[in-house]
């Protein structure tokens, strides 16, 4: 991993040396060593590292029979103070055992240039595991371009907090569902699992940390979750945890999303489509990935809140319309912003699952909005509400 910061870091300065409004893909074609270091980093990507050990680990397990975890898109990782503040003193949240955290940043300027993961560990003193997906030649999506600043490393992936110390880490490909390097958000990479296993009693716990395109289709969705649900086939015991970006639509390119909203409202009209599916993707629309997890023998049912949303699409968002605006026209964000006004300003989504194999669940539950908000916090933590499953592994 440092050897893969060291040459990020080195590509970010390189690319700041030429400030001409120039394609990376130019760039990379007209500049020798700026193509050599984008390789470079291309291929430092595949790898996952173990970023914190704590001073004072926790102790063992000691005959330790449940654990709890949690799942949290975090947003970045933008707001770090209120992520940190609502891990330590949430009392839902706080001293799980395992955190499955994506969109985290490691040295983006939209984050402070902040070693996410790192510093998660470090304050809350835990095992920090770290799987980059994605360098970035830009300071992020919309807004965040206008973020002061450069990226001092340009990272972007996923990550997973234990109280226990891993074994046998290791990251997993998975197929991207469009070309990130066209992107207004220029990319290197794809998008990755990561895994980790421990040992309980002489049975062995995979974890599976997972994020999937958000610009995708069902089928793609599905796609990319079987590339990394795949290993849970050898595995005996599964925790498989992350942002599925389960919104039931096509939403991969503007042609793609409005006949696919079309499509809904058709079937089965607007107040169905927001009371019946959006809250259930695995009911229809996004069926291809929770079947597939099934095939696999993962069960999804028993470990999340049902029908209980862990994303709130507001209308007027203005952040998130700055985002959006990336991949769509602005007729078609006027038009999906009259729709979720029409439906009272507030479109609820599911995106945020976990899947086990062979534990026993012993409560699940999704942190809402309004639960999220804590004395002394600045600001809304992430735009994403956690989810835990708290759970025993079974013989």
């Amino acid at each position: 991993m440092d050897k893969l910061l060291a040459t990020c870091q080195a590509l970010t300065g390189l690319i700041s040396s030429h400030p001409e409004k120039r394609a990376p893909h130019t760039l990379m074609t007209d500049h020798d060593e700026i193509r050599r270091l984008a390789e470079e980093v291309s291929q430092g990507l595949f790898t996952c590292a173990q970023v914190h050990h704590p001073e004072n680990p926790p102790e063992a397990l000691n005959g330790q029979k449940d654990f709890r975890a949690v799942c949290w898109n975090i947003e970045r990782g933008k707001n770090f103070s209120g992520v940190l503040h609502t891990m330590k003193e949430h009392p839902q949240l706080k001293d799980a055992d395992f955190y499955f955290l994506t969109e985290v940043d490691c040295g983006m300027a939209r984050s402070e240039n902040r070693h996410i993961p790192k510093d998660l560990g470090a304050a809350l003193n835990y095992y920090a595991y770290f799987a980059p997906s994605y360098f970035n030649f830009t300071n992020g999506h919309g807004v965040e371009r206008n973020s002061e600043g450069q990226n001092h490393y340009g990272l972007h992936g996923k990550a997973l907090l234990s109280r226990y110390p891993l074994e046998d880490w290791s990251c997993i490909p998975m197929p991207n569902a469009t070309d990130k390097l066209k992107s207004k958000e220029a990319r290197l990479g794809q998008k990755r699992a990561l895994v980790g296993n421990l040992s309980v009693a002489g049975k062995k716990l995979t974890l599976i940390c997972t994020h999937l395109d958000a610009f995708s289709s069902p089928k793609s969705r599905s796609e990319q979750l079987a590339a990394a649900a795949q290993i849970s086939s050898e595995a005996t015991h599964v925790l498989l945890g992350g942002d599925w970006n389960t919104n039931t639509l096509d939403s991969t390119s503007t042609w793609k999303l409005i006949p696919s909203v079309m499509k809904q409202l058709t079937l089965v009209g607007p107040k169905k489509m927001l009371q019946q599916h959006h809250p259930f993707p695995e009911r229809r629309f996004d069926r291809p990935l929770f079947d597939m997890l099934e095939s696999l023998g993962l069960d999804f049912r028993g470990c999340n809140q049902l029908g209980e949303p862990t994303y709130d699409l507001l209308s007027d968002d203005h952040e998130l319309g700055q985002m959006a605006g990336d991949q769509y026209p602005k007729w078609a964000l006027k038009f999906i912003n009259r729709l979720i006004t029409k439906s009272g300003g507030r479109i609820g989504l599911k995106l945020d699952w976990f899947a086990t194999k062979n534990l026993k669940v012993l409560e699940n539950q999704v942190i809402g909005r309004k639960e999220l908000q804590l004395p002394g916090l600045s600001g809304r933590a992430s735009d994403h509400h956690p989810i835990i499953t708290h759970f025993q592994l079974e013989a």
